[in-house]
């Protein structure tokens, strides 16, 4: 599925007038606080903390390190009313007051804007990564619409990364190593090249095993490997010009579970898959599933389709029957191995020029981002001898072909004749019914098993395909003022534009194809 969205924001001016102190909410800013003046933007334009008339949580870098907020895990720690998730089919939701995004679907809006250095970013990846030589985080609560457009409805998280330092030389590093071999390396660089000119590179590097052990072969899973790196350069030509480039990378490729273990109390008449009364360890009921249904028996036969080929009866033992739930959140038992990549890239210019009383800034980002999540939704074990009846039906039909009586398929071969079926059977059940069982592997061909494009395994598989490639861009405008008295301005504009393609699949063995299907 392919969206285009388009946001263009009109002009907006805000007349902003001092306020008591007393109406900010929250400040984080380390030891020093008493002391200390953190510089913010909540208000699009450079001021003190304690001059923000409205609820602004902000971290400085030394507050970041004094408090280990290495993520967006560790920030939802430090906050009141803030929390973050990550939902299905590789969403993230962050939640300020209660107010957040459920929603599951690419056309879905998000409530809380994701800022980096003022700009918006659509779909980012900032929620895998960790964070690294960032100058603070602010954290907007309430509605910011007047000043940061739309999807800002909860309020608006903003990075302020690391600027180059045109007075010195500087370097830093940071090794760790802890338990399950995680190692985590983080450095910066930051070198002036001549008084007007300065970049700063920064970066980090994380790898550690799994701490989830998948009892189907005994190895470990859901463990991380991803780095990322930053590039900036400064250039101040002129003592009230000041010109930012910047260009960030991450990439992570391993096998992260998109979702965790999940806990059921499971449904023994497989209408609602888990009943809401207990929290138990086992696994849903799998004749609730759309999948189970398009593959029964009782389906089939609506379908005209005969009976025998359907994979189990809706009324009868479900594909997880027998399945023995593991009672510990770090165990899984499932035989599709998750796979998970991602990465992302930012590229960012912006300018700053004070004309006297005004400021005018001019900001522009590009972002390309993509994800790619492979797994067990569900991390269990299906039975295969609830199939049994069916590929044997199967096999049976690619020898001899549809016994009398029974509905035949539409005549692209002599109808009923075993010549319709040997290609289906060879495609799902290439060494018979007793071998392995094949299914169609979801990757970007869009090719299935009647393509040649299967995975095969002695167990049957179930997994899903979760991905997104997304292009955005967008430019900005702002003018403010800082005049004497009560009365001050601030003039804006922005244009952005963000298309994004998406793709979910479900895969199942299953002898309800398009192919097999529409020919009846």
């Amino acid at each position: 599925m392919k969206t285009r969205a388009m946001i263009l924001a009109s002009a907006a001016v805000v007349v902003a007038c001092p306020h008591a102190a007393n109406a900010q909410e929250n400040t984080e800013s380390g030891p020093d606080a008493d002391s200390s003046v953190i510089i913010v933007t909540a208000q699009r334009q450079s001021q003190s903390l304690q001059e923000v008339p409205i609820a602004v949580s902000a971290f400085d870098a030394e507050a970041l390190g004094s408090q280990q907020i290495e993520n967006a895990s560790d920030l939802q720690l430090t906050l009141p009313n803030v929390s973050f998730s990550k939902g299905n089919f590789t969403a993230a939701s962050f939640t300020i007051r209660g107010i957040g995004d459920l929603c599951v679907g690419v056309t879905c809006d998000a409530a809380t804007a994701i800022h980096v250095n003022g700009s918006p970013l659509f779909g980012t990846r900032l929620f895998e990564t960790e964070y690294f030589d960032l100058e603070r985080v602010e954290v907007l609560r309430g509605p910011q619409g007047t000043l940061f457009g739309r999807n800002a409805t909860s309020g608006v998280v903003n990075f302020v990364t690391a600027k180059p330092d045109l007075g010195a030389f500087g370097a830093s590093g940071e090794l760790e190593y802890g338990n399950y071999n995680s190692i985590r390396v983080e450095g910066m660089v930051n070198a002036p090249i001549t008084d007007t000119i300065g970049v700063r590179l920064a970066g980090f590097y994380l790898n550690r095993d799994g701490y989830t052990t998948n009892l189907f072969d005994g190895t470990d899973i859901d463990d991380r490997d991803m780095y990322a790196f930053r590039g900036s350069l400064r250039f101040e030509p002129t003592v009230d010009t000041t010109i930012d480039l910047m260009g960030y990378y991450f990439r992570e490729k391993d096998n992260r579970l998109r979702n965790q273990k999940q806990t059921c109390q499971r449904d023994p008449l497989g209408v609602l898959g888990c009943l809401n009364n207990r929290r138990d360890f086992d696994i849903t009921n799998a004749n609730s599933t759309v999948g189970a249904t398009l593959s029964s028996q009782e389906f089939f036969a609506l379908q005209g389709i005969p009976s025998a080929l359907g994979l189990g009866s809706l009324y009868g033992p479900d594909a997880f029957s027998g399945f023995n739930e593991p009672s510990d959140v770090r165990v899984v038992n499932t035989a599709y191995t998750p796979f998970y990549f991602a990465d992302e890239l930012q590229l960012q210019a912006r300018l700053e020029q004070r004309l006297g009383d005004l400021s005018l800034s001019a900001t522009g980002i590009y972002q390309d981002t993509q994800v790619d999540s492979r797994q067990d939704y569900f991390l269990g074990i299906q039975n295969r001898s609830t199939f049994a009846p069916a590929l044997n039906a199967l096999s049976s039909f690619a020898t001899v072909g549809i016994p009398t009586g029974l509905p035949a398929p539409a005549p692209a071969v002599v109808p009923g004749s075993a010549a319709y079926f040997a290609p289906i059977a060879q495609a799902l059940i290439p060494s018979g019914p007793q071998g392995v069982l094949c299914t169609s592997d979801n990757d970007d061909g869009n090719r299935g098993a009647f393509e040649g494009n299967s995975r095969c395994s002695e167990t049957p598989l179930s997994f899903d395909r979760s991905a997104e490639r997304r292009k955005s861009w967008s430019a900005e405008v702002l003018l403010s003022s800082d005049f004497d008295g009560s009365f001050n301005f601030l003039l804006g504009g922005i244009y952005a534009r963000s298309k994004t393609t998406d793709n979910i699949h479900y895969v199942k063995l299953s002898l309800s194809s398009s192919e097999f299907c529409s020919a009846y």
